[in-house]
């Protein structure tokens, strides 16, 4: 069985930090493949980076799409998700949707730590998209952008833990580490805050490889319907 991870940004960089993460939580039996998109922002940030993305995103898949048997989109603003999943004929997750609906599994209302304030109202307004608004706590956002946490974040460790904290404080029974460039940073976080953090990679990869194993068929009607 395949499993392609894409990224929809320029970053190889980011491809290859995400892909040792996915491996982690890979089923036996499965094979990692990556693809990285080949235009736009090397870190998207903004609501025109995600127009410019998706583009990317569906590109790079399209040239892969007879080599998987599941999808997963590396991008945390779930970039491309939908139009892939209207697309392919296999399961196709993105990585806030998988934190959203483990966060739905494992306590009640859940928080989203985001790095940079100005990505707050294109979160807000994803968690509204996937239907899950009425169990979010809050977002806490880090004043940092995700390419100066990707490059030191080890300087970050301490800022993430108090904002997951204090969305723990205010009612949070989980919360989810946002953004590519944290991928893995749950595991020595984890220590420093009383309920679960949830890891958007870790999410996406259990959920993609389990519908792939369900053998779902393709919608024959309705919008994911081919056509």
């Amino acid at each position: 069985m395949r499993l392609l991870l894409v990224n929809a940004n320029t970053s190889r960089n980011i491809t290859e930090h995400l892909a040792a993460e996915a491996r982690l939580s890979l089923p036996a039996g499965w094979q990692l493949n990556t693809a990285t998109g080949a235009f736009g922002a090397a870190v998207i940030q903004s609501r025109r980076d995600c127009a410019v993305a998706e583009h990317a995103c569906i590109e790079a898949v399209e040239a892969r799409m007879a080599d998987c048997d599941a999808v997963v989109v590396g991008v945390s603003l779930d970039t491309g998700l939908w139009a892939l999943r209207q697309t392919l004929a296999v399961p196709v997750v993105g990585l806030l949707e998988a934190s959203l609906l483990t966060a739905c599994l494992v306590g009640g209302r859940y928080g989203l730590v985001v790095m940079g304030r100005q990505t707050v109202p294109l979160y807000r307004e994803l968690v509204v998209r996937h239907g899950q608004a009425a169990r979010l706590a809050g977002i806490e956002a880090i004043a940092a952008g995700a390419p100066e946490v990707y490059a030191a974040p080890e300087q970050f460790e301490s800022t993430l833990a108090d904002a997951a904290n204090r969305l723990v404080a205010g009612g949070a029974e989980s919360v989810i580490l946002v953004g590519a460039v944290v991928a893995g940073m749950h595991r020595r976080l984890q220590p420093r805050v009383a309920v679960p953090l949830l890891d958007g990679m870790a999410c996406a990869v259990t959920q993609a490889c389990g519908l792939a194993g369900l053998a779902l068929p393709k919608p024959g009607a309705g919008s994911y319907r081919l056509s």
